[in-house]
């Protein structure tokens, strides 16, 4: 098996992060969700595998720097989306009263 630099892992992790934002957009939280493991199980990869130098080189700043901002982007979109969904549920228990209170029985026998 090939060794895999660290510049193709962080690289493929920014591929993960773009994709996990479009998945988002389209509200595909199944995918979402896969993609979110493959990036941590690289994330871990990623920790494991010998720096060389990689981070501190001005191509792995650039690099870095550009995962930041999508992460910033995917973070942002994805409270958003939750938030979103958070209302939406609200709204479905309101109407559907899901949230009151069992009755009792004697409070409406007289």
């Amino acid at each position: 098996m090939t060794e895999r630099t660290p510049q193709f892992l962080w690289q493929d992790y920014l591929f993960l992060t773009k994709e996990m934002l479009r998945c988002l957009n389209r509200q595909d939280m199944e995918l979402f969700h896969d993609l979110m493991n493959q990036r941590e199980k690289m994330q871990t990869l990623i920790e494991e595998t010998p720096d060389h130098g990689f981070r501190s080189s001005p191509q792995g700043e650039k690099l870095l720097t550009e995962i930041q901002r999508e992460d910033q982007i995917l973070m942002s979109h994805f409270q958003a989306t939750h938030s979103k969904a958070k209302h939406h549920h609200q709204v479905a228990e309101a109407y559907s009263g899901g949230n009151q209170q069992p009755v009792n029985h004697r409070n409406w026998v007289r």
